[in-house]
């Protein structure tokens, strides 16, 4: 991490502030005071001060970026997992890929600051095992993770060769109070919650690489502060070596009573053990704080279980 003070975020552009990682974020920044202007896609509840725009809509992107220049813009606004649109790959793409270009352009052309763009871990696909690093080569299994690898592209692209402050973050399976979107995890919480048994489409010693929604945040928050970031691509992810029995016995913790059984006879053979983030320790200062007993705690206990929708 650079000895030189931490970069002030300034007046913040944050696409994609009614989804769940963006809820969030919001949040955060609200509490420190921020001047933040939020945009998301879908028309807006009244009163809740969030911008409608398309990321389809090139002219609607610009005009997001029509006033003073933002110092920040942290861009969560995507479709947030493959199991989003997955019958509409085009638009994952069009949203993800394209979006993302976009908004780079338009940020370009406005004289924006630092550009903080989402990935994802799922660029690297499931083919290879180990603790793998940003330098492992990318293996997408579907137009979901081709189209963040398209995004990070594009980072790239406007980092090198147009001289754009812009950095993308591969972030883990994040969780936690507000995720609404259908997950193996929600599925197990749920059924927990209702007293129904449940068996986990795994094996015990199944890697995982839960993060839990603060730590994701912090991740964010860190890369936009960070004073001279070297590299442009960063794995915010969970610390290595969780596994699907340790997800279990956190939940068996806080709800001794629950009944879980997992499925599998041997563990997967499938995908990496877990994701490097000596990179974002050593330049951006992050390294998850939550343990899954935390996290776990915080979701199950959290009031209501109103989670925002899956995320624009």
């Amino acid at each position: 991490m650079s000895d030189r003070p931490a970069r002030r975020l300034g007046r913040v552009l944050l696409t994609g502030a009614r989804g769940f990682l963006g809820t969030a974020v919001r949040a955060r920044l609200a509490r420190a005071g921020i001047d933040v202007v939020a945009a998301d896609m879908g028309d807006a509840p009244s009163g809740d001060g969030v911008v409608p725009f398309d990321l389809m809509r090139p002219a609607e992107i610009a005009a997001l970026f029509a006033g003073p220049p933002f110092d920040t813009v942290l861009h969560c606004g995507a479709v947030s997992g493959p199991m989003v649109l997955a019958d509409r790959p085009a638009d994952i793409w069009r949203i993800n890929a394209q979006g993302t270009a976009d908004l780079l352009e338009a940020a370009r052309r406005s004289g924006a600051g630092r550009v903080v763009v989402c990935s994802s871990v799922e660029i690297y696909g499931t083919r290879r095992r180990g603790i793998l690093d940003e330098d492992a080569p990318p293996d997408p299994p579907g137009v979901y993770g081709a189209s963040k690898l398209a995004a990070e592209a594009a980072v790239l692209g406007y980092a090198n060769g147009q001289r754009l402050d812009a950095l993308a973050l591969r972030l883990g399976w994040i969780y936690g109070p507000g995720r609404r979107t259908p997950t193996m995890l929600d599925a197990l919480l749920r059924a927990v919650e209702d007293g129904r048994a449940f068996e986990v489409p795994a094996h015990p010693a199944d890697a995982t690489h839960y993060l839990f929604v603060e730590d994701a945040v912090s991740g964010l928050l860190a890369a936009a502060s960070a004073p001279a970031p070297t590299a442009r691509v960063f794995n915010i992810a969970a610390p290595e070596g969780q596994t699907m029995d340790g997800v279990v016995d956190a939940v068996r913790r806080l709800r001794p009573d629950s009944r879980i059984a997992f499925a599998a006879a041997d563990p997967s053979t499938d995908g990496p053990d877990g994701y490097s983030t000596r990179r974002a320790r050593d330049e951006l200062g992050f390294r998850a704080a939550t343990s899954l007993s935390d996290g776990m705690a915080r979701t199950m206990q959290a009031p209501g279980s109103a989670p925002v929708p899956p995320g624009s």
